[in-house]
């Protein structure tokens, strides 16, 4: 039931919302992550220390207080999550700065 409510303020506020790597890994630096969306290519990558900071991200999410789902690649779910990129965040609060990081 979060999952959904995380979702839909999301929706309503984009800025409450960020997409990709280098997005969360800011948004997560400022603790501002209620919710991690990955997909389990990225939690399960083939390569260790790929794998290593997707573990260790959703541990630092744990830890803050969030929430992390993890999304089948087999799931049209988790396929929609990895055209994003395979990774997506919902947002304790607004965070317009985002857009202007370079991806």
């Amino acid at each position: 039931m979060s999952l959904i409510k995380d979702t839909k303020a999301a929706q309503e506020d984009p800025t409450r919302a960020c997409y990709g790597p280098k997005h969360v890994e800011v948004a997560n630096e400022q603790l501002a992550i209620q919710t991690l969306l990955i997909t389990d290519e990225l939690f399960r990558n083939a390569d260790i220390l790929t794998r290593r900071k997707y573990v260790e991200l959703i541990e630092s999410v744990k830890n803050a207080g969030g929430t992390a789902h993890i999304f089948s690649s087999m799931h049209v779910s988790g396929e929609q999550l990895a055209q994003l990129s395979g990774i997506a965040a919902v947002l304790r609060f607004p965070m317009p700065e985002l857009e202007d990081l370079e991806m």
